[in-house]
Formats: structure tokens, C-alpha cells, sequence
């Protein structure tokens, strides 16, 4: 789906929240009867779609000769981190040195490679992420429907505990990123999805970018390589994936990006909001006269 304004964007993304959400009568369960599910969305914005993919820093490639592609980072990746947590822990005396979970939202949020990847509660910060670069090339917010994806990924119900939650995070950082087992990770033993989950909010950027993170676990692949046709969203009405429809994109053009970033403006989503202090008044103001 193209949009070419930001009520556009959000008119499509009710529309996808009416077409998934569904009900399931409850027979045996007297208590409850008839239970509805409503989507729960998160949201990814990328300014060029042709050139992006869903996968986290540290899985990236790079082609080193004509054919050929090496891990740029993976197998550096227990080292980059603790590189990191040496060099940064005197700016965060409050963060224990073992707390791996926060040291690594904290590389991540400042641009360090790690296995997570960033999405938003927020539609309209997904939004502003695919507009603000204003290059002249399609730009696309990618959708996820939390609650399918952890129906059907790990068998959990639409309210996940902070307790279960807590355990997925912790066993997949001990196992991929603390042991650094390289045998074949092909079992049950390990969890193999990306798991989604909200951090704690230690940077105020985090808070108004409404951060949520999505970790990957022992497969190494982009996101749309685990999804099966059946899995994606379909914005037209009859809908037959209901329980199923866990991802979709929207598609912005080029040369619509700078008139959405200016209505974004209009509803507060500026670099003051997305970076609050001092950092987020400088690019505001240069981004204001520059317009002009």
C-alpha cells in the first residue's frame, strides 16, 4: 500500500486493525465466552525500501570481492559489547558491569552493532524515521502484529507475563551472546525466533520514541525469511488470515517524504520530540532555516 499523507498512513493502519481483529467463542469456558483479539502493532520506518532489510547490525554482510560476502560483525559480537560496556561504564556508574540485557539496549540505542533491532509503539515515529532523510527514494514503515507473532512464533497468549518475557531475553543473551557456541544451534534447546519486548526507559530518547526491541535469537536471518505467505497482512476487507497476518509495509514515495515530514511537524513529531535536550533543539533549528 502507498500513502501520500500522514492521514493517509494513518487511516491504513486502522483499516489493518479492523480487518485483524477477530473474536473466538470460548465454549468449554464459561467464565470468558466470547474472547476478541485486537492487534497489537509495532512499527519500523527505513528511508530506503529497495536497499533494506529486516535484520540487525551485527548480521549484517558486506561483499569483499565479486560474488563474495562476509559477516561483517557476528563473529566479533561478544567482543564489540564488552569493548563497549569498558569504554561507556564510567558515563553509567548506575548500570552493573554484569547487566548484559541494559548494556546491550544502551549499544544499541547509541549505534553500536547488536542483535536487536529497533521498533516503535508510535506509528507517526516509524513515520518520521522513513521521511526525515528527505532523499528522493521510496521510503516504507514496516508493521508487526505483536500479538499474531507471539501466537504463532512461540505459542503465547495475546498478555504475556514480564516474568516469561524476562526469561526469553535473558536465555537467548546467555546462549548467543555470553557462551558464544558456534556448534549448530538447530534444537529445541535454543530459541530461535526474534523475541519482541519493551525495555526499561533509561534514556529519555528511548521514552519518546516509544522504543520497543525485537531480539534475534539463534537463527541469524532477516525477519521476512521466517514468513509464510499466509502471514502477511492484507489491507482489503475480507481478510482470510485474520489469526495469521503478522506483517505488512507501507510504501512512501520519494517525493512525498518532505510534505509528510511538514505535517508531522504540525502533530509535534519533530527532531525536538524524537531527540529531546540540547541535540534535538540544534537539528530542529538547522532543519527550520534550512527549509527556507
Amino acid at each position: 500500500m502507498e500513502i501520500c499523507s500522514v492521514q493517509h498512513y494513518l487511516d491504513v493502519i486502522e483499516s489493518l486493525k479492523s480487518n485483524y481483529t477477530y473474536s473466538v467463542n470460548n465454549v468449554p469456558n464459561i467464565m470468558f465466552g466470547q474472547q476478541t483479539y485486537t492487534p497489537r502493532f509495532i512499527y519500523r520506518g527505513h528511508g530506503n525500501h529497495a536497499d533494506y532489510k529486516l535484520i540487525p547490525g551485527i548480521f549484517r554482510w558486506k561483499q569483499i570481492s565479486s560474488g563474495h560476502y562476509s559477516s561483517e560483525y557476528s563473529q566479533l559480537e561478544h567482543n564489540i559489547l564488552y569493548d563497549f560496556i569498558s569504554e561507556a561504564c564510567r558515563f553509567m556508574p548506575n548500570i552493573s558491569d554484569d547487566n548484559i540485557p541494559e548494556w546491550l539496549e544502551i549499544a544499541q540505542h547509541f549505534g553500536v552493532p547488536t542483535r536487536l533491532l529497533d521498533f516503535a509503539q508510535n506509528p507517526l515515529v516509524a513515520l518520521y524515521f522513513a521521511c526525515s532523510d528527505l532523499r528522493d527514494v521510496n521510503a516504507s514503515v514496516y508493521i508487526i502484529n505483536e500479538t499474531a507473532y507471539n501466537k504463532i512464533f512461540f505459542e503465547e497468549s495475546a498478555l504475556v507475563l514480564t516474568a516469561k518475557s524476562q526469561y526469553y531475553v535473558s536465555k537467548i543473551i546467555s546462549d548467543e551472546v555470553i557462551r558464544q557456541n558456534y556448534l549448530s544451534h538447530d534444537d529445541p534447546r535454543y530459541i530461535q525466533y526474534p523475541w519482541i519486548y519493551k525495555p526499561y526507559y533509561l534514556e529519555e530518547r528511548m521514552n519518546m520514541q516509544s522504543s520497543v526491541f525485537m531480539l534475534w535469537g539463534a537463527q541469524q536471518k532477516e525477519l521476512t525469511y521466517f514468513m509464510k505467505p499466509e502471514y502477511w497482512m492484507s489491507n482489503e476487507n475480507n481478510s482470510k488470515n485474520k489469526e495469521m497476518g503478522i506483517i505488512y509495509y507501507i510504501l512512501i514515495p520519494g517525493n512525498k517524504k518532505a510534505e509528510i515530514i511538514e505535517q508531522l511537524n504540525l502533530c509535534g513529531i519533530n527532531e525536538k520530540f524524537i531527540y529531546p535536550g540540547l541535540d534535538g533543539v540544534g537539528r530542529f533549528i538547522k532543519k527550520k532555516y534550512s527549509a527556507r
